[in-house]
């Protein structure tokens, strides 16, 4: 069970990280956590695209 957590652990802090930035931003104000979800979902996909190829 532990080697399975360290082989996503890089993934599963990122996403944790990409949450809390985002919550941070709706704390904020509501178009700021709008923004902050674009923003995260275009460095999600270009990580995607990135392990993909």
């Amino acid at each position: 069970m532990l080697k399975i957590i360290w082989k996503y652990i890089d993934v599963l802090c990122f996403l944790a990280a990409a949450v809390f930035i985002v919550w941070g931003f709706f704390r904020l104000s509501i178009t700021a956590g709008i923004f902050a979800i674009g923003i995260v979902l275009i460095v999600v996909g270009l990580i995607t695209e990135m392990i993909a190829s």
